[in-house]
């Protein structure tokens, strides 16, 4: 019995150890090293300034699993049209979790995979995509707290060994912003990989978390929506620009999914065929790049646009190997070009995030910043991104495609 209780917590403790292990190492072995690299620092000058930097890296990966664990919740319930509210429950006997139970990533290891009460398996996507919101919270909240991500921003980093946090109002407001929008995102994201049409509810809620609170703060906008940035532009206060700056991405990102819809949803007609699938496929892949074009601007478009294709063909064959929610009626059975390309939309919004200054300050990168002829040059290449990201059932304009097919064999099996 103790060498199986042993085997079963296994996983957990050595996730442990190794969080230990890292953690101390960080700690330890980089004040080390900054002292011996600089005379004017000891060893314990150097500790309190690492141990708060671990303090924070560790609350930022607990806040971001949690959303993470939430947004679990909601690419299960929202399809099926039940509330997001209340404690998590086993899909399987709909017992109440345990609050230790609950914990992102260890609550999984430490039940090892299966429910405390009904003993049966829950599933892995679930501690995957903790994993995955964690990090990519994470990264973009040390990038933007340590002043390391933003284009334009006022506060100076001195990069020594003494270096911490510099936060104020406006960093704390755009940081606050971006978590929201690209939690959202990675909700879309997580209903659309399963196959499944995106809830009104969370559509309009997309729209209004990301246009509202720009149009009310500009500051939030980061950078301008004019093609070429004026002089000594700052955000603050320019209201019509920050509505102008709403609408222009809203059209780019209309205008790029009817690129992408040639290979994702080649029969979507929103004049012949409104209620078709592929018109509602069209309609939210429209929505989901929404978000990346009113965080980042239409400029980036194109970069982004391409990011996700390309990690779409990347993430293909580990993307087959994430479980299947078992959704709602018409849900699919396997993960088509446009499922891949929408899990992909938030790692590509997330790496443009963590490194937005370095890419603006980059000639060869579409943004306010480069030459227009770049921005041009990018979108110009998106058009070819059909032509690499499909599928071959998919190939045949106007053939139904997985969904649909899905839904035929559904209602034929049930009278």
């Amino acid at each position: 019995m103790i060498r199986r209780r042993f085997r079963s917590k296994f996983p957990l403790l050595l996730v442990l150890l190794l969080m230990g292990l890292a953690g101390a190492g960080y700690v330890i072995g980089l004040s080390w090293w900054q002292s011996r690299q600089n005379a004017f620092y000891e060893f314990d000058d150097l500790l309190i300034p690492r141990l708060i930097d671990l303090t924070i890296v560790s609350w930022l990966l607990y806040f971001g699993g949690a959303i993470g664990s939430f947004l679990n919740v909601v690419a299960w319930r929202m399809p099926r049209g039940d509330s997001i509210s209340g404690r998590s429950k086993c899909p399987r006997c709909d017992n109440v979790l345990l609050a230790r139970d609950n914990v992102p990533v260890l609550g999984w290891l430490s039940l090892a995979g299966r429910c405390r009460f009904c003993s049966l398996p829950i599933s892995a996507r679930y501690p995957i995509v903790e994993a995955a919101v964690g990090f990519s919270l994470t990264a973009i909240g040390i990038t933007q707290l340590y002043s390391l991500a933003l284009p334009y921003q006022s506060l100076h980093w001195h990069g020594g060994p003494l270096w911490a946090p510099q936060v104020d109002q406006r960093v704390i407001a755009i940081l606050t912003y971006h978590t929201v929008a690209l939690s959202t995102c990675w909700a879309m994201a997580l209903i659309r990989v399963d196959g499944v049409s995106l809830p009104k509810s969370l559509v309009v809620f997309s729209l209004v978390v990301t246009a509202v609170p720009m149009i009310a703060f500009p500051v939030l906008m980061v950078t301008p929506w004019q093609l070429v940035r004026p002089d000594h532009w700052t955000a603050g206060g320019l209201y019509f620009d920050a509505l102008l700056r709403v609408i222009a991405a809203w059209v780019a990102a209309a205008l790029f999914a009817r690129v992408l819809a040639k290979s994702l949803c080649p029969a979507a007609d929103l004049k012949l065929d409104p209620l078709g699938v592929d018109t509602t496929r069209l309609i939210d892949l429209v929505m989901l790049l929404s978000v990346p074009a009113v965080l980042i601007g239409w400029q980036s478009m194109p970069a982004v646009v391409l990011m996700s294709a390309v990690i779409a063909v990347a993430i293909g064959p580990l993307l087959r190997r994430l479980p299947i929610n078992d959704g709602p009626k018409g849900s699919i059975k396997h993960r088509d070009a446009f499922c891949r390309f929408a899990f992909a939309v938030p790692i590509a919004l997330t790496i443009h995030l963590v490194v937005w200054r370095h890419l603006q300050a980059a000639t060869y990168w579409p943004s306010e910043g480069s030459r227009p002829m770049v921005i041009v040059f990018a979108a110009m290449l998106t058009l070819t991104i059909p032509l690499w990201l499909r599928d071959p059932t998919r190939a045949v304009l106007g053939q139904p495609d997985v969904e649909e097919q899905d839904i035929e064999e559904t209602e034929s099996s049930n009278p």
